[in-house]
């Protein structure tokens, strides 16, 4: 042995460990794996707590940049409906349909005047006001063109992809069509009293709400697809509601200039919230049980207020921003808002989800249920994925 050198007593049993040091070494692999499972499964519930903190900054920033484009025709009157698997995009020479992968799967060539596009699950329907052709587009069916007795007012489509549409009737002020996700007119209601303006469907295809212009003021009409019967009425003496919509299986949502009302599927009064001291500058009933308002401090300038409310009326949150407001989507549980300068995500109570900070050339966006957001540019879509 060389001087200096100390006899290697462990020679051979290099490697090895004692077995409570492998049962340690054990323990721990398992608790961070049950951690990253537990963090994957409650990953909003988290990081809604922690929003804030140095805790939440490290674990939970959403900050990602899209990775996804999709090439079509855009327009400056082109609008546009998120529908499963793909995007419908109507403009004044026609309609489009891609798939999510940016495939072309339909085009029609058609002169739209004021086109309209309302988004359900799996199909979308466009329309031009006091037109009465109307189109369905689905991924698998392609675009499908029908036609109505009289001229089309408004077309809804709710969730299971049933259509409630409004037209004018001869000898009446309006009639509401429902058609099922076949196609197959179901339901016809004949509006004798008030001018139609819109109608909706409940979520479960149930119940429709029309809305109409009365000698006495904006009335909302509630009907089961069983019978013909009122199931009750509501009149708006003092306020012009221009839209409505079921939040819930049981809640209906009515907006006007300057208040929305919350109704029962009876038409029974739930709960009001007024705004008459601002303006309203945007809005978005396609929440899963919220709406959302974009209310300014003034009639031009950025200075607004965000506020969400529940299918009764509440308040679930709301944010005061001092930046301009491009586009709002609200789908599932989530809200896109699309500012001047950044894409944010937020949740229905307005706490921060995700947010994208590159949104050069975005003109819209549409949220999807996931929380990811299809960006609107001038030459297609990106999608933002969360």
């Amino acid at each position: 042995m060389l001087l200096g050198d100390a006899p290697n007593k462990n020679k051979g049993r290099r490697g090895r460990r004692s077995p409570i040091k492998r049962a340690v070494s054990f323990l721990v692999l398992l608790l961070l794996v049950l951690g990253a499972v537990i963090l994957s499964l409650n990953y909003d519930a988290l990081s809604q707590r922690f929003t804030g903190t140095v805790i939440g900054d490290l674990l939970f920033s959403r900050e990602k940049e899209a990775v996804e484009e999709l090439k079509f025709d855009v327009y400056s009157d082109s609008v546009f409906a998120w529908l499963e698997g793909g995007l419908a995009i109507a403009s004044g020479p026609g309609m489009q349909l891609v798939d999510i992968s940016g495939e072309t799967v339909d085009t029609e060539s058609v002169i739209l005047q004021d086109p309209a596009v309302s988004g359900g699950s799996g199909k979308a329907v466009v329309w031009s006001p006091g037109n009465r052709d109307f189109y369905v587009l689905g991924i698998k069916e392609g675009i499908e063109k029908h036609k109505t007795d009289e001229n089309v007012i408004n077309i809804s489509i709710n969730k299971e992809d049933w259509i409630a549409l409004s037209a004018e009737e001869e000898g009446y002020k309006g009639a509401v069509t429902v058609f099922n996700n076949k196609l197959k007119s179901v339901y016809k209601w004949y509006s004798g009293e008030g001018y139609l303006i819109d109608a909706a469907l409940s979520d479960i295809s149930d119940r429709m709400a029309a809305l109409t212009v009365t000698s006495s003021g904006s009335k909302v009409t509630c009907f089961a697809l069983s019978g013909q019967e009122e199931r009750g009425s509501y009149i708006s003496e003092n306020a012009l509601l221009f839209d409505l919509m079921y939040l819930s299986i049981n809640r209906i949502c009515a907006l006007g200039e300057n208040s929305a009302v919350f109704l029962s599927d009876r038409a029974e009064l739930i709960s009001s919230y007024n705004f008459s001291d601002g303006y309203l500058k945007d809005y978005s009933m396609d929440g899963s049980g919220f709406l959302t308002l974009v209310i300014g401090k003034y009639k031009t300038g950025s200075a607004a207020s965000i506020i969400t409310l529940s299918a009764d009326g509440n308040v679930l949150g709301s944010i005061d921003i001092k930046k301009e407001v491009l586009s709002i989507s609200a789908c599932g549980k989530y809200l896109a808002v699309l500012y001047d300068d950044e894409l944010l995500v937020y949740r229905s109570d307005l706490t921060e989800y995700a947010r994208a900070s590159d949104v050069t050339n975005v003109r819209q966006v549409l949220a999807r249920p996931d929380g990811s957001v299809i960006m609107l540019t001038n030459s297609g879509a990106v999608v933002f994925s969360t």
